[in-house]
């Protein structure tokens, strides 16, 4: 008889986090050699056999085969239809014991209700575009221009004129632009850039109101000065823009105003420009976060298909050596584009600031071997020696955060494979200081001149450089590991020289 599984307090945690609290949970557990140890849940829903302890995972689950162990862990596959015809997102789970989690989470009704609802989407959004058109005519504020009002109305920053416009209006430079359809206003009237920003909080709000601008100058075709109000005004759950002539014999004085309200508004136009510009790039930060983590599971299924593809000896006979290839250019490019997507996921969420710093002891040598199992395969390849130097015959204690620290020496350790020849060598070590511990990473790579070396960490941008086997770089590496040390109150430098390697060098201070 079956028995429930055993959760590992990561896998306790996982569950409650990650997996979202739908109907329909199966769940397989398995062995270091894939092989089946427990399962529960309506299982039947997703394989179209029955399930035997110790049977292998892609003879039950013949489409995750290539997809365990997971070369993201966790890997989340979403809407994964089964033979039995139901949708599932699967999330692939390597635990604390080097054993494996498969969850199957129904998403069948979700799927077949996805087409109708984009349909429905699409057809409410056409009807909303219809209905929401501006005509020239059909409007409240259609007969204005007999006040002397030029009126437009504005939607999804455009502006469409409403009724006909105004006769003083005929007198200013390219006013023809204003029979338009739709229009960028601002390109008109550069004064209305300025007075948008004082008119979003009346065309964001949910009461109707109005908002009058400054008085400013515009010269007419035939020399003559005129000037100008901008109205803003906000009536059933539309917005509004009415541009005015004011008093022409109060022009000294309108000058005067006018002047200072320039001035004024510089001021007011770089506070909010500022400001916007910090929305902006806080936007672009959460964007890229976002976008490299969903891109993280489909990158690494793709990658584990071609690895099954490439260890099938059946298929390598058939295929050519042309296409053997492509086939194995198409898992270094995937690689190289996962590698850059994770490095902008931790740069995005560095910026952002959304981490927490969990300091904990740990010792030096656990960081040390958990980098050189990331960087083997790169290691192998350019058959550079790997050297650990411990300043104490004891292993070192560090108080950090584990998972960021080994981000940090992680990628000073990449970017030193980068740099460094065949059968060159990188050391990994500690030294003891009167008032700190020095990590350092020091190769005997191509090194940097001192004009290079001496502004490596000062915040201006760096390009990426070709690797010494034609790596390509992100130019995000050394970014990332700034950041991280910071954050620990920590400091970092290196030292160089253009033929002969560099040392990067952590100091940690002593309490």
């Amino acid at each position: 008889m079956m028995t429930k599984p055993e959760f590992t307090d990561a896998i306790t945690e996982y569950i409650i986090s990650k997996i979202p609290p739908y109907i329909g949970l199966a769940i397989f557990h398995l062995d270091e050699d894939y092989r089946l140890l427990n399962w529960m849940g309506p299982v039947h829903k997703y394989v179209d056999q029955k399930p035997e302890k110790e049977a292998l995972v892609d003879e039950i689950v013949p489409f995750l085969s290539g997809m365990i162990p997971p070369l993201i862990n966790p890997m989340v596959l979403p809407h994964i239809q089964t033979k039995t015809g139901h949708y599932a997102e699967i999330h692939i789970v390597e635990d604390e014991d080097q054993q494996f989690w498969v969850f199957f989470v129904d998403q069948t009704r979700s799927a077949e209700k996805l087409q109708q609802l984009l349909q429905e989407v699409n057809s409410a959004r056409l009807k909303l575009n219809a209905n929401e058109k501006y005509g020239k005519t059909e409007n409240q504020f259609a007969a204005f221009h007999l006040l002397d009002y030029a009126t437009f109305a504005y939607k999804d920053k455009k502006y469409y004129p409403i009724g006909m416009m105004p006769s003083w209006i005929k007198e200013l430079p390219d006013a023809s632009i204003l029979n338009n359809e739709s229009l960028d206003l601002v390109d008109f009237f550069p004064f209305i850039e300025v007075f948008q920003y004082e008119a979003a909080d009346c065309w964001e709000s949910s009461l109707d109101g109005k908002v009058e601008s400054g008085v400013w100058e515009e010269e007419t075709i035939t020399g003559r000065q005129v000037f100008l109000k901008a109205t803003a005004i906000r009536f059933s759950q539309s917005n509004y823009l009415l541009i005015s002539i004011i008093n022409r014999k109060d022009k000294q004085d309108n000058q005067l105003i006018q002047k200072a309200r320039e001035q004024r508004l510089t001021l007011d136009q770089l506070a909010r420009t500022q400001k916007e510009l910090k929305k902006l790039l806080n936007f672009k930060n959460q964007f890229v976060s976002i976008v490299s983590h969903d891109l993280r599971s489909p990158l690494g299924a793709v990658i584990g298909l071609s690895n099954l593809l490439l260890d099938d000896k059946d298929l390598m006979q058939k295929i050519s050596q042309n296409q053997a290839a492509l086939l194995n250019d198409i898992k270094e490019e995937m690689q190289r584009l996962l590698d850059y997507n994770d490095k902008l996921y931790h740069w995005s969420n560095l910026e952002l600031e959304n981490f927490k710093i969990v300091k904990s002891e740990i010792e030096f040598g656990s960081i040390v071997a958990y980098v050189e199992r990331m960087q083997h395969l790169k290691l192998k390849q350019k058959n550079i020696r790997f050297l650990q130097k411990i300043s104490h015959a004891k292993d070192i204690i560090i108080l950090a955060d584990e998972t960021l620290l080994e981000q940090a020496l992680n990628n000073l350790v990449g970017n030193a494979v980068k740099f460094t020849a065949k059968n060159g060598q990188i050391t990994v070590g500690t030294r003891e200081k009167a008032d700190c511990l020095e990590i350092y990473v020091q190769d005997n790579g191509l090194g940097m001149p001192e004009s290079v070396s001496k502004n490596l960490f000062d915040g201006s941008a760096h390009k990426s450089t070709m690797g010494t086997f034609g790596e390509k770089g992100t130019g995000l590496g050394l970014g990332i590991v700034k950041k991280i040390v910071e954050a620990h109150n920590f400091t970092i430098h290196v030292e160089s020289e253009l033929g002969k390697g560099s040392t990067f060098i952590i100091r940690i201070p002593k309490p």
